[in-house]
Formats: C-alpha cells, structure tokens, sequence
C-alpha cells in the first residue's frame, strides 16, 4: 500500500519529466567503502535490453538467478525465476530438476557447484568477479549448452561479454572479458585505467554530480575491439623497480585442476616488495600434481615469475565472494616470514 509522505522527509521526487531516478544499487565495498550508485528509468531501461539480448529469456521457461539484473529482465521476458539455492549440494539438485533456459551464478557459486559433479543444462553466465577461462570450460563440460563471462559493474551493467570458446582460444597477457556489447563505448585514460559509457551507465553516485564516463578502477588495453582487463589500478606489485600488475598473469595461472589463482605483493622491508601466487586447487587435486603442472607457466612469466607459490584455499570476501587481496597478502606474508631471497 501507499504510505503518506511526511513533511519532514522533504519533497518527493519530480516525475514529470521524461526521466528521473529509478534505483539505487550499493557497490559491494569488496576493494573501498561501498557507494550508493544511481539509475535513471531511461538508463535502466538500457541496461535491461542489454540483458535481454545477451541472454534471450523466452516466455514460460524459468531462468535461475538471483540478482537484480537477472529478475527484472527475465520477468519483463515473461519467463519465471528461480531463486538458487544456497548450497551447493541442494543447487546441484535443483538445476536438473528445474531444466532452467539459463543460469547466473557468480564465480564462487559455479566453483562450489561444479565440485558436487552436477548435470547442467542451459546456458550459463557468470560475472562479478574474474571468470576463468577454466572455469567456463569446466561449466560446458558439465552439460551447459554454452558459457559466458560477463564484465559488468554496478555503475554499467553489461559492459562486455566472452564466450568460453572465445576466452580458452586466447593466447595473450591479460583477462579477456569480450567485446563491449551494444551501445557500450571504451576509452583508456592517461593512467591506462578502462572507462565505460553507453546508455546504459549510471546516472551519478548519491550526493555527487553526474558522470558521462564510468571509471572502472581496472587497467585494461584493447585488442582489437576486445577488451582485455591488466588487474586493478590499487593492486599493482612493486618488485625490483618493475611495475607488476596481477590480472596480466592470473589467467595464466588457471590450468586444469586449479580452482582460484591469486597473485599478491608481500613487503620485504627494504621498500620492495615480493610476488607471492597464492593456488587453490580443485576439490581432490595434488598440489604436488599442479606444482609440476604449473612450472612451465611460472617459466614462461619471466620478470613476472612469483618469488614463491603457496597452495590453499584463497580467502574471499564482499557480497560477491571476489578474492580478499588483503587477507590474501597477509596470508602469504605469514607463510613467507622466513624467506630468504636465493644468491646469485
């Protein structure tokens, strides 16, 4: 029901316009304090067309998935939506038994399902955070008709889009996140940082003025029209007065039978810092296997090689479980507590 406006709250929003303010989303506050990003209704509307033709929901056929950018688009479709379940075993269940036209999980969500050996079906997307190219081989392998990385952000949603055959195809340094989808335009700024615009970007962030340009935090280079993501601007790793940013060699890092590969910066004291990869493997793998498995990669980085690799489980946080670089630090930093840089 309507609730009466109080005096004291001030006015309510003027809507004679052709357009105003439609949402708010918060950012998940993974990497800085979490800010309150506005919609407008035009902008939205955007947004959920680009939803809508990258995934094609068809009426009738449920969709599961459980953000905001997945309901209001699949609904709008005429498609009903299942929410996922929250564990694991039970989601593993509930896929073949709702046989959904597609899926959304997030990348934690795909790892933790994919280890309860599932059957799949439909197509799935995965996003807000890094997505393997790995991981999206492993979602096909177990029965999803096709597989998708999706970049978006809560300031632009989608940006861009990969498909799995795409991504395991690609050679080059970086994370590959796809072509900007419709109406998405890029520029790299004089720092090398991605910044996004289209129509279906955000409007401002509450209390400040609007914004034309999306500035993403992420070092990125285009290949082609391709956008190719170098990590977070705040991540890069000093070492030996070399400049080190971790999403350039990540990808690399997640050959078959690694779940999560991290790279972090631990201080040494001396104003360097040492390059630390921290590898979780997948449920039952040998760490020893992957060591050897991962040699000729750890060659193949160069300057870039980690002083030391660690194998564990790396520490996630935030509302879509990206990998706590902090914690992650202070985790290799404990364990490193009695290196010694080798002679010569």
């Amino acid at each position: 029901p309507a609730l009466p406006p109080r005096a004291a709250d001030g006015p309510l929003p003027d809507r004679r316009g052709e357009d105003g303010d439609a949402v708010i989303i918060f950012t998940s506050g993974t990497t800085s304090r979490p800010r309150a990003v506005v919609h407008t209704r035009s902008g939205l509307a955007a947004a959920m067309q680009a939803v809508t033709g990258l995934v094609q929901p068809q009426p009738d056929r449920p969709v599961l998935g459980g953000t905001f950018f997945v309901l209001v688009p699949t609904l709008a479709s005429g498609a009903p939506v299942a929410l996922p379940a929250r564990s694991a075993r039970v989601l593993a269940r509930q896929i073949p038994r709702l046989k959904p036209q597609a899926s959304y999980l997030t990348p934690p969500q795909l790892r933790a399902l994919l280890a309860e050996s599932p059957r799949l079906t439909g197509a799935f997307y995965s996003g807000s955070a890094p997505v393997s190219a790995n991981l999206l081989a492993r979602t096909r392998q177990a029965g999803a008709s096709r597989a998708w990385g999706v970049y978006a952000l809560t300031e632009m949603f989608p940006a861009a889009a990969v498909e799995a055959t795409e991504k395991a195809a690609f050679t080059e340094d970086g994370d590959l996140v796809g072509t900007p989808l419709p109406g998405v335009r890029t520029r790299i700024d004089a720092e090398g940082q991605l910044l996004l615009t289209g129509p279906g970007r955000s409007d401002r962030y509450l209390g400040e003025e609007p914004h034309e340009w999306v500035a993403t935090g992420d070092v990125a280079r285009l290949s082609g029209e391709r956008v190719v993501l170098a990590g977070r601007c705040k991540d890069m790793i000093l070492r030996e007065a070399e400049n080190i940013y971790p999403g350039l060699y990540e990808p690399a890092l997640h050959i078959p039978g690694v779940n999560l590969a991290v790279l972090v910066g631990v201080p040494a004291g001396d104003g360097d810092e040492r390059l630390v990869a921290v590898v979780e493997p997948e449920p039952g793998v040998d760490p020893q296997r992957l060591r050897t498995d991962l040699a000729p990669v750890l060659d193949r980085m160069g300057s870039a090689r980690p002083d030391a690799v660690h194998f564990g489980p790396v520490p996630t946080s935030g509302r879509s479980r990206k990998p706590d670089r902090t914690a992650t630090a202070k985790m290799a930093a404990a364990m490193l507590a009695g290196w010694r840089p080798p002679r010569g």
